[in-house]
């Protein structure tokens, strides 16, 4: 397990390149204040610099302003400017490194356009906190909003990006390097996969060569089960062994938390969701076998569809009947949706933060499709109540 000042000594690297969210936003603890500033002197005392710019939660995060950034070992500031566009000129290494951190939090502008034409002669790295248009995906605010061509515009050599948690290259080979590295750490289970750093090599022909270095000590990742054709209910527990298997393998011996997603279409849905707690447990269990004690199931989410939608012309008469016929009128009248979305809003009031927001809210007011999907997890679960106390009365 390494971690990315073993990496930095270990690799003997110039420099370390931050580009936004050393804190995060309004926790208020000095603990990550002191951890940063203790990581730092390390470096510093290797000969190692560190530069800077803040993100968005930098600029909410009290920590900017309660800790006083220690110099470099040359002397030149670890975090550039908020307030324009810096250059920090390394030239000893012919290096240019331009930025501008975030001086308030929801910063609209499209920064790029301050920042300097590249120094001739020089390696020229821009560093920058944005949401780069397009990348999001919804998960992330828009700030700093700009182009690919925007950047490449300024003639640098390579763009260290932050603020978008996914790693990804957003150039095709031969152009400048456009790179979100991601965060070094998952923080859920939205933020699966491997997570760690760039390590960036640029040899005297200015020939740049970069290796993804994973650096977590703890895997968020999916395993996803498809029971397309599945008759009996209890071959999801088998096909749930043969992904979990898979699953593990790509935790690379870290401790895991996997999200089980089970999808498709099957005779047995039925069967799962009117007793989703039962499936659930035994997956649980299930994984503890597979994966060992440093696994843990975080959710199990059912996402099967039946064969045949049992409706209310499958039941002659009775309050079953009714049950389902309100079923089918939920589906398609979005009047009486939204009718009972409202009668929800005392449910919400009591309900945690985290239970209302996100990708995994439960009951997010005025999304209808979100609703009707709760509604279709609901029947299932309702009519085997239903049905089981009439046979047991």
């Amino acid at each position: 397990m390494v971690s990315l000042a073993d990496l930095a000594e270990r690799e003997r690297v110039d420099f370390v390149l931050i580009a936004g969210d050393i804190y995060d936003g309004t926790w208020d603890t000095a603990d990550t204040g002191l951890y940063f500033l203790k990581w730092l002197d390390r470096l510093q005392k290797s000969g190692i610099e560190v530069y800077a710019i803040s993100g968005n939660h930098d600029a909410q995060s009290k920590m900017t302003n309660v800790f006083r950034l220690p110099n470099n070992p040359s002397g030149k500031p670890v975090m550039l400017s908020s307030s324009e566009a810096e250059t920090i000129l390394l030239d000893d290494l012919d290096v240019a490194i331009h930025g501008r951190g975030f001086a308030q939090q929801a910063e609209a502008e499209n920064l790029v356009r301050q920042y300097p034409p590249a120094q001739p002669g020089m390696f020229n790295i821009g560093m920058l906190h944005t949401s780069l248009d397009g990348t999001s995906g919804g998960v992330h605010h828009r700030y700093a909003p700009c182009k690919p061509t925007d950047l490449i515009s300024r003639g640098y050599d390579y763009w260290a990006l932050g603020h978008i948690h996914t790693r990804k290259h957003h150039h095709k080979p031969g152009e400048t390097p456009i790179v979100f590295p991601g965060n070094i750490q998952g923080r859920h289970i939205r933020e699966s996969g491997p997570k760690g750093c760039e390590v960036v090599t640029v040899d005297d022909a200015q020939n740049i060569s970069m290796q993804f270095v994973p650096l977590d000590v703890f895997r968020w990742d999916i395993c996803d089960i498809n029971v397309d054709g599945v008759d009996d209910a209890d071959d999801l527990l088998s096909r749930f062994a043969a992904s979990m298997r898979e699953t593990v393998t790509r935790g690379d011996g870290l401790p895991m938390a996997i999200r089980v997603i089970v999808s498709g279409t099957s005779t047995a849905h039925d069967t799962w969701l009117s007793e989703p707690d039962k499936w659930s447990r035994q997956m649980r269990a299930d994984a503890i076998t597979l994966g060992g004690a440093d696994v843990w199931i975080e959710k199990v989410k059912f996402e099967t569809r039946p064969l045949k939608q049992l409706t209310a012309e499958d039941v002659a008469s009775g309050p079953i009947a009714e049950v389902l016929r309100l079923f089918d009128e939920l589906a398609v009248d979005d009047e009486l949706a939204r009718e009972l979305d409202r009668e929800l809003d005392d449910l919400r009031g009591k309900l945690p933060g985290e239970l209302l927001n996100g990708t995994d809210a439960i009951a997010t007011k005025d999304d209808l499709q979100k609703l009707r999907s709760i509604v279709s997890e609901i029947q299932p679960m309702l009519l085997h109540r239903l049905t089981s106390e009439e046979v047991a009365s």
